[in-house]
């Protein structure tokens, strides 16, 4: 009972054998209104049988008799009704008008008395004279028995001629009784055909039961496989989506996970390789000066403080990208707490403005600051300088001479502001967008050009930062045509992501 499979089929079992336990037990509750009919069908074809001989054989004798003499008519009668022509359990008799019984004219069970029995419902019967008619449809009724209970009876009119010749007896109608069938005969006349139809119904349960549980099973047992393929290491493995749609959606959700993973897992390789470049570098510097001014290569003052320079140098250098590593780490994991409070962007701009004018006129770059709109947003002052300064020393780190840095805000909706870093330098490979806000990465084209400052963490750092302040940040770029970073910030009328989430 382990398996996902045996226990689907079971359970399409259950519900079969339930579902046809409870037919059966409607059928039985139902089963009084089926006796009745089933015992009334089987008296209406008897009474048509019995009303066509009865009238047969009393007019055969009143044709070789004497028409008026009614004892022989109903020495007929009589002997008629006692030649067992039905079941030991079925009484015949002639009743008149009001419905009693003929005494004498009867055929009935040893223990079943007719004695006082009367038919109260007897529909209305043909009027005697005329021409024959033909024998009616027999009419069901119920033959009361003083001190026992009724019973099913129909009721048949006699041909004219057999009621003129029992006239002086008041005859109207013959009528076959009988109880209604016990329940243990209903239950005996139907119960092969529905042990037959259980056993079709169960049977075809089996069947659709193992195809339908085999739908599901087979699926979830291909993403167990591959679930297990993939904490082998085996980060490549997807399976199809097959299968009603909760399992197909199942099998997607896997395979964006198993993306997820070998993405991160060439991340984090990606990342321990771009480290060890970035470490080994300073290090190595700080291990062959420091190896030199201790075994007396270098034994001149001048010399010495060079080197003692470049080991600081170097050592600031490993501590910043330590530093920029723990912020990047402490900020995607909701670790750095984000201060919410109201920040106007025109004097954030202002700020960073001054403190880039110099720079921007020493490379004789033009620095160009325009804001529209609301511009006030809630968030925390100090990091979201901490992205304008990312962006705006990328911008002027690429940006020729006489070229423009502009540095733009607008509403772009109700309740979100724009704020967008261009500039006219020269553009960003196609195929190096997509990568951008990647840690430790730096385009191939610029790592040639000498601009070897940062690490490739300030955009990761800014995406980070803008995401925690419930914005999005991407670039657009046409080589030769100068790049554009936006990014966008929920305004103060707005409620912000929670402080610190990622």
């Amino acid at each position: 009972m382990d398996s996902l499979q045996v226990r689907l089929l079971f359970t399409y079992l259950a519900i079969i054998v339930v579902t046809l336990a409870l037919a059966a037990l409607s059928l039985l509750l139902q089963m009084g209104e089926y006796r009745e009919q089933i015992s009334y069908g089987n008296l209406e074809d008897l009474g048509r049988l019995v009303n066509s001989q009865a009238n047969a054989e009393i007019q055969r004798a009143i044709e070789e008799g004497d028409p008026a003499a009614t004892g022989e008519v109903l020495l007929s009668v009589r002997q008629f009704l006692t030649a067992g022509r039905v079941a030991s359990d079925t009484s015949l008799a002639i009743v008149d008008r009001q419905g009693q019984v003929i005494p004498g004219l009867t055929s009935r069970p040893p223990e079943q008395p007719l004695d006082g029995a009367v038919v109260r419902d007897l529909k209305e019967q043909p009027a005697t004279g005329g021409s024959p008619v033909p024998a009616a449809e027999p009419r069901r009724c119920r033959l009361e028995i003083p001190d026992e209970p009724s019973i099913l009876c129909v009721s048949m009119a006699l041909d004219p001629q057999v009621l003129d010749a029992l006239h002086e007896t008041d005859a109207a109608a013959i009528i076959v009784a009988r109880p209604a069938a016990s329940l243990g005969e209903i239950l005996g006349d139907l119960m092969p055909r529905l042990l037959f139809s259980g056993l079709i119904a169960v049977a075809a349960a089996l069947v659709l039961g193992f195809a339908f549980s085999q739908s599901v099973a087979a699926p979830l047992r291909g993403i167990a496989r591959a679930a297990r393929s993939v904490a082998r290491g085996n980060y490549r493995q997807r399976v199809p989506a097959t299968g009603p749609r909760e399992v197909r959606d199942l099998a997607a959700n896997f395979n964006r996970m198993t993306e997820e993973v070998q993405r991160s897992q060439q991340t984090l390789r990606d990342f321990l390789a771009n480290i060890s470049h970035e470490l080994k570098t300073p290090l190595t510097s700080i291990r062959g000066f420091s190896e030199a001014m201790l075994d007396g290569t270098i034994d001149d003052r001048e010399g010495m403080d060079r080197s003692a320079k470049i080991i600081s140098d170097e050592s600031n250098r490993v501590l910043r990208l330590v530093q920029e590593l723990l912020d990047l780490s402490r900020i995607e994991s909701g670790q750095v707490s984000m201060q919410q409070e109201e920040v106007d962007l025109r004097e954030l701009f202002e700020h960073v403005g001054e403190v880039f004018a110099l720079r921007a006129e020493e490379a004789g770059v033009h620095l160009d600051v325009a804001v529209q709109g609301h511009a006030r947003i809630r968030g925390d002052f100090d990091r979201l300088e901490q992205v304008m300064n990312n962006l705006l020393d990328n911008a002027l780190r690429y940006t020729p001479a006489g070229g423009t840095v502009r540095v733009a805000c607008r509403d772009l909706q109700p309740g979100t502001l724009q704020v967008t870093v261009s500039d006219s330098g020269p553009g960003i490979p196609t195929q190096d967008l997509p990568h951008l806000f990647e840690r430790f990465y730096r385009s191939a084209a610029n790592q040639g050009n000498g601009n070897r400052k940062g690490y490739g963490l300030g955009l990761a750092i800014s995406r980070e930062i803008v995401r925690a302040h419930g914005g999005e940040i991407w670039a657009t770029s046409e080589e030769g045509h100068g790049t554009t970073f936006v990014f966008t910030l929920p305004t103060a009328g707005r409620t912000t992501r929670r402080a610190g989430a990622k």
